[in-house]
């Protein structure tokens, strides 16, 4: 039932997919700047840049949490069985979601159905977030990726072990579907305690992994994605429609990958290299 009621309610949001996603446009006067640190430490920013637009990451450093709700947490789904996950290397996450000034850069158009520079690219299906991947691996000239179901939770609870990373309030735009609602510029609110912003509200986020609840509970304990086969890909995080119980740390969300919607969108991270 709760899987159903999240795909309505993507359905809300949605943009009928084209029979074949639209072309994009090659971005121009390509501008790459790297700071990225030797030996990072938990929350060091680094900021790379392309098209000269900012693109800010956070250091999420390796280790364990528990992946989940505990039983009798609010609003809390069938699947969310608590399990302790270990990330054996850290990563470099974008601190907001992908704003529309970023794809602009990357992709040369704007899909959006809520135009702002700042604000979150959404109307984007799983399939052309990973073009995204792959034209800002080849401007960047580093392996960018998105966030592992895991790795997105981890990073979001930042060290927490409750419903949300934080005061729900200070941290997320929610709870807007019964009035005229609208993504928000990102990084408005307050950032949890690794320096990202957004994890909470404004756009569900796509991860990597497709849905399959039995992976979830049964998934290897360190590093887990999955990637067997299934018609959904997951997304987290709640958006601006869903009310507080949409927008948990564990809360989970899917659609297919070719769908596309107002309230999802999605940030990348830097994949690892062997030193870390």
């Amino acid at each position: 039932m709760k899987r159903f009621l999240l795909l309505l309610l993507f359905v809300l949001g949605c943009t009928p997919p084209a029979a074949e996603e639209q072309k994009v446009d090659e971005a121009v006067n390509e501008e790459v700047v790297s700071t990225l640190p030797d030996s990072p430490q938990t929350g060091d920013r680094a900021v790379l840049k392309v098209a000269g637009v900012e693109f800010a990451f956070r250091w999420c450093p390796p280790g364990e949490f528990m992946m989940g709700s505990p039983p009798g947490e609010l609003w809390q789904g069938v699947d969310e069985t608590q399990h302790k996950i270990k990330l054996t290397r850290g990563f470099w996450l974008l601190e907001t979601e992908v704003t529309q000034a970023m794809w602009q850069a990357v992709m040369g158009n704007n899909p959006s159905k809520y135009k702002g520079e700042q604000n979150p690219v959404e109307n984007v299906s799983w399939n052309v977030s990973q073009e995204f991947c792959q034209k800002l691996s080849q401007k960047l000239g580093l392996q960018v990726r998105l966030p592992t179901e895991a790795q997105w939770e981890y990073a979001c609870r930042a060290g927490t072990t409750g419903p949300y990373a934080g005061p729900l309030d200070s941290l997320a735009w929610y709870d807007e579907h019964l009035r005229a609602g609208s993504t928000h510029p990102v990084a408005q609110k307050q950032a949890n305690a690794w320096g990202l912003y957004d994890m909470h509200g404004n756009v569900w986020e796509w991860c990597s992994d497709y849905w399959g609840d039995k992976f979830y509970v049964d998934s290897p304990r360190s590093d887990p994605e999955n990637t067997t086969h299934d018609t959904s890909r997951i997304f987290r995080g709640g958006c601006w429609y869903m009310n507080a119980g949409g927008c948990r740390s564990a809360e989970r969300g899917g659609a297919n990958p070719h769908d596309r919607s107002a309230g999802v969108g999605f940030r990348v991270l830097l994949v690892p290299g062997p030193e870390n």
